[in-house]
Order: C-alpha cells, then structure tokens, then sequence
C-alpha cells in the first residue's frame, strides 16, 4: 500500500470523530474504578475494540453513501468512494478485513466477560454495517440518533462494565445514556449540515423528520440533560461544580451551531466529538476527587 492510498485510508477512518468511542470506554472503566481495581489488559482491548467498530461504521457508511451516489454534492469532508479516491471493490474488501480483525479483537474479551458478550459483539458488528448499508439502513430511517446514544453511550459502558465487575446496574445504564446523549450532538451536526441534500435524496434523519429548529434545540439540551442525569447518580450539588468548564464549552459549540451555515458546520465535527471527551474527563475528576 502506498503512502497516498494509506492517506486516503485514514481519511475514511474520520480521526476527527473517533472520541465519540474513546469517551465512554474510559468513563466506564472510571466508574468500574469506584468498586474493584481496574484490569488494564481488557480495559484496553476495550478501548481499541470501540474505535475499531467505529471505523468499520465509516468505513461502511463510505461505502454504502458512494455507491447511491448520496456522496456527490455533499458540504462535508471529502468520502473517499464518491469521490474515486478509493475503489468501491477496494473499500467493500477493506471493510471484510477490518471487520474480521475487529471481531478476532472482541473475541479476546470473552477470556475476562465470558461467552455471553458474544452475541453483543456480533450485533455491535452488525450495526456497525446496519447503519449505513443493508436493506433497512438505520440512518436513512431516522433511526441513526437512536444508534449514536445505543452504540456510542449505552453499549461500550455497560460492557466495558461488565467486563471489569462482572455485574451491571442501573447507574451504570444512566452514565451510558448520558454519554450517549453528548456523543448525538456529533450526528446532529452532520445532519443539520446535509439537511437539504438529504432530503433531496429521500434520506430520513431527525433533522429532515422533525425540522431544523427543534433538532438545533435537541442539541443545545442534549449536553444540560447529561449533567442532570449525572447528578441522579451522586445526588451531590457540589458534583455540578464539575461540570462548569464542560458547560461553558457546550455553550461555546452551541453558539457557534447556531451561526454556522454550509460548510462551516465541517468545524464543528471535531469540536463536537471533543464534548464527549471533555465530558468523559469530568466525570473521571470527578471520580478520583470522590476517593480522596
């Protein structure tokens, strides 16, 4: 493979995007840290394993918006397929051999969780082409929010989780939601931004299904909410100390959705994906100052 082609691999890979996985891996091991010492081994695994299935997504997604033709006169970053860079033959076998030794990773977790994370890795896989190609594609149906809080929240903290503790709770499901709700604010971004393109090409997305004004609104509430369903966990106003530099920066972002237009919506993408990393880091001090 040469230097260019590994280039345009990257590419594909979207590295701006790729905190929304990182974040609720590392949440998750904090909280598991609040009942046993951490296992660092699996700990990692499961980080590599988060970003791995998530660059399988785009990859997926690449492939699949390339070969509709959904791609073509797109207001966002460069894909690869759509624009020749990358072969659809060549991203389609791409895709075969990523999500093989994404899945040869996940199996080295069953060591530690046992043969019951199995069908969850599967149907983690799955998704990861469900969202974009297959015959009900999640993310033309207006389900992709839905899929972002489920498998960027919900999933890699509870079987982070489980995999630490063996067991899982209810505070454990909130701490996914929460995550969940800040890594949406990434897709709603991406969404607002291809609203009019999408809707063109027949594409259904919470934006294009409930309108522009109230998924705007989605985002500026999507982080507020986070931090409440945090405090339901401590039930300590001096958690919401926290949580002070994050807010600033979500009104920071918000305020910038709220004058961006066309392609400026491009430098939110990173700077939407460090919210959820920001969030994931305050909830880790808040942790460790928790243990002092």
């Amino acid at each position: 493979m040469s230097k260019v082609s590994f280039k345009y691999w990257i590419k594909a890979a979207r590295p701006k995007t790729l905190l929304v996985s990182i974040a609720p891996v590392v949440m998750s091991v904090a909280f598991a840290s609040i009942y046993l010492k951490i296992n660092w081994l699996p700990a990692a695994i499961c980080l590599i394993f988060a970003v791995m299935s998530q660059v399988l997504s785009n990859f997926a997604n690449d492939y699949a918006d390339g070969i509709k033709g959904a791609d073509d006169q797109r207001l966002g970053p460069q894909r690869m397929v759509a624009s020749g860079l990358i072969s659809p033959q060549k991203m389609l076998r791409g895709i075969m051999v990523w999500g093989i030794l994404t899945f040869m990773l996940g199996c080295t977790l069953l060591y530690w969780g046992g043969w019951i994370l199995l069908p969850f890795g599967i149907v983690i896989l799955l998704s990861a082409f469900a969202y974009s190609a297959g015959p009900f594609p999640l993310s033309r149906h207006a389900l992709g929010d839905v899929a972002v809080v489920l498998f960027y929240g919900i999933a890699p903290v509870i079987l982070t989780f489980f995999i630490q503790t063996g067991f899982v709770n209810w505070q454990i499901l909130v701490v996914g939601i929460a995550i969940g709700l800040v890594a949406n604010n990434l897709l709603i971004v991406n969404n607002y931004r291809d609203a009019e393109q999408d809707e063109a090409n027949g594409k259904k997305t919470t934006v294009t299904v409930f309108g522009k004004r109230f998924m705007r609104n989605v985002f500026y509430l999507n982080p507020i909410i986070a931090i409440a369903l945090i405090y339901l966990i401590f039930k300590n106003l001096m958690i919401l100390a926290y949580f002070i530099p994050f807010l600033a920066y979500s009104i920071l972002i918000s305020a910038r959705f709220s004058k961006a237009k066309g392609m400026e919506f491009n430098k939110l993408i990173g700077l939407s994906s460090m919210e959820s990393i920001i969030f994931a880091i305050t909830i880790i001090i808040e942790i460790l100052c928790l243990k002092i």
